[in-house]
């Protein structure tokens, strides 16, 4: 419905988002997206929200009908990929405060990209139909834009709601029934057969909620460079199609990726983590809950009930800890996510494991549209992202206790925020698209 070719400019990138006091509600029926990046770069796609067709298709319909050349089963709701007619690669995208949801393909994803941030979105109920195997929110094999500094993130995927997310078809590739996973990092390692290099740059995957989808909740599959810490996932792998059910949170396959002060609270019988083929491969410093005992434990991993404040299944469940949860003060500093899923700031000394600082307000505990993720003020009033960028600081901790986490082994700090341009408020409207109702609003603004 919306395809984006033209890129924005460093520090003047091209803002796509609702005309003040609208709420346009962009609804890709027949589409292959409804919004796609198609090659361009310098790009925010803000608070708007992507509902696609699934309560008009039937899964019935979608087992005998649903091809690799049909978009009707397949429409994805928003996708940044490369151009393929004039080769161009995307690059400086950032997605931030979307509500995404019910689209028969994936909700988010992101190939062959780089400088992506995908922060504070509501996404739920996609990838029912497809027969591509898709995902909440993904990363398929992103590529090096510039130079790569395994000390500074590139990619970030921070402060998202994912849950009712499933894939009730069987992928094409393997004439199976796979994926449907909340959130994943997918082949940084490199795919030679498709001629796809290995991604060098680092990810961070901070401050999500995932729950109730039908794969994993977060998991990183044949990557290097991936960093997962301070996220909630709550009875994930709920599909009964998938003969073997993915593990609630984990990492496979893959080489340097970390998995910190996170909360799991697995299914009864589902895999907790995996030490799969893992090379350098850390778990330390979450809490454990419910599902199988963990393949592999950190020496600061606990098997605790993390005490949430009334987790379910449905879009407000609340995953804030209540007194007495193991999860409190026991955390790592981590000096790079410093704030949680709402925005409040973390403690300085022992932070509180998972996606939420304990004694955050109850009515910042749902989530969605709102941005979420850092301190700065947007004006709607809510916590803004983007704010971390530039900041240079450090994922690591110092101190007495640092257990010395680091990218190859060493002490050296891990990794810094920055590496992309700011997010810009609204500024002055260039022009103007009408969608349904709404008003979806195009502004370019340079850094101040």
């Amino acid at each position: 419905m919306l395809t984006i070719k033209r890129s924005g400019r460093p520090g003047a990138p091209i803002t796509f988002t609702a005309y003040p006091g609208h709420r346009p509600v962009l609804n890709p029926k027949t589409a292959w997206n409804g919004i796609s990046v198609y090659g361009a770069s310098h790009i925010v796609i803000k608070n708007l929200e992507v509902r696609g067709n699934n309560a008009a298709l039937s899964l019935a319909d979608a087992e005998r009908s649903s091809s690799k050349t049909d978009p009707t089963y397949n429409t994805n709701c928003i996708s940044v990929e490369r151009n393929r007619e004039s080769g161009a690669y995307p690059h400086h995208v950032d997605i931030i405060g979307n509500l995404v949801h019910d689209c028969a393909g994936g909700g988010i994803s992101a190939i062959e990209t780089d400088h992506v941030d995908i922060t504070n979105n509501h996404v739920h109920s996609n990838a029912w139909f497809t027969v591509y195997g898709s995902r909440g929110i993904s990363i398929l094999t992103p590529r090096d834009t510039g130079a790569s500094d395994l000390r500074t993130y590139k990619i970030r995927i921070t402060g998202n709601r994912v849950h009712d997310n499933e894939t009730k078809v069987k992928w094409e590739g393997c004439r199976c029934y796979s994926d449907g996973n909340g959130i994943i990092v997918d082949t940084t390692k490199g795919d030679p057969e498709r001629g796809r290099p290995a991604y060098n740059g680092r990810v961070l995957v901070a401050n999500n909620i995932t729950y109730d989808n039908g794969g994993s909740g977060i998991h990183a599959y044949r990557s290097q460079h991936v960093d997962i810490v301070h996220n909630t996932a709550y009875l994930n792998g709920r599909s009964t199609r998938i003969t073997t059910p993915y593990a609630n949170m984990f990492a496979h396959d893959s080489t340097d990726v970390r998995l910190l002060n996170n909360i799991s609270y697995g299914r009864p019988g589902q895999a907790t983590n995996s030490a799969s083929h893992n090379v350098n491969v850390t778990y330390d410093f979450n809490v454990y809950f419910g599902g199988t005992a963990p393949e592999t434990k950190g020496p600061h991993d606990i098997i605790a009930d993390p005490r949430f404040t009334a987790p379910g299944t449905s879009p407000n469940a609340d995953f804030r800890l209540t007194k007495g949860s193991p999860a409190i003060g026991s955390a790592i500093p981590l000096p790079a996510v410093t704030t949680d899923f709402t925005g409040a700031r973390r403690g300085a000394g022992t932070p509180d494991r998972g996606a939420y600082r304990f004694g955050t307000a109850a009515g910042a505990a749902t989530g969605g549209r709102e941005s979420v993720a850092t301190g700065q003020t947007s004006p709607d009033g809510a916590n803004g992202a983007g704010a971390a960028r530039g900041s240079g600081t450090t994922f690591g901790a110092a101190g007495d206790d640092d257990p010395g986490f680091s990218a190859h082994g060493g002490r050296e700090p891990l990794a810094q925020t920055g590496g992309s341009d700011p997010v810009l408020p609204l500024g002055i409207a260039a022009g103007v698209l009408v969608t349904g109702a709404g008003v979806l609003a195009l502004a370019r603004r340079r850094r101040p």
